[in-house]
């Protein structure tokens, strides 16, 4: 299995694990031109006691849950905040919007689920 393949064996996994927390996922690796990836985004109807549009970065590392969860650098933070307004005005959504980013870190054998990353 390549590493494309297994990235998506993954993402899977971390949507099938959504569905099980209540999310509604709405979309799996949505592309924006030439501009980057969103792994997952979904709906979580009571973070906050309210309905919020997540977005979610998926990591795999074989190793252990550690070294995915470091895989998340300063940089890959700043493209998701940006494909995230791309996909709000793309689908004409207010700014207004309840978002919020999540991470999901997974190994071979445990799979880490981390709320709120960043504003």
């Amino acid at each position: 299995m390549n590493h494309r393949q297994l990235g998506f064996e993954k993402e899977k996994l971390a949507a099938e694990f959504l569905k099980s927390q209540n999310y509604k996922i709405i979309e799996t690796n949505w592309h924006y031109s030439n501009r980057g990836e969103i792994d997952i985004i979904a709906i979580d109807p009571n973070r906050f006691n309210e309905e919020y549009l997540i977005f979610i970065e998926v990591k795999y590392r074989s190793y252990n849950i550690a070294e995915s969860l470091k895989a998340l650098s300063f940089e890959k933070q700043k493209q998701i905040k940006k494909l995230a307004l791309y996909y709000l005005k793309k689908n004409k959504l207010k700014l207004s919007t309840n978002i919020s980013f999540d991470f999901i870190a997974i190994s071979n054998d445990e799979l880490k689920h981390l709320k709120n990353i960043f504003n």
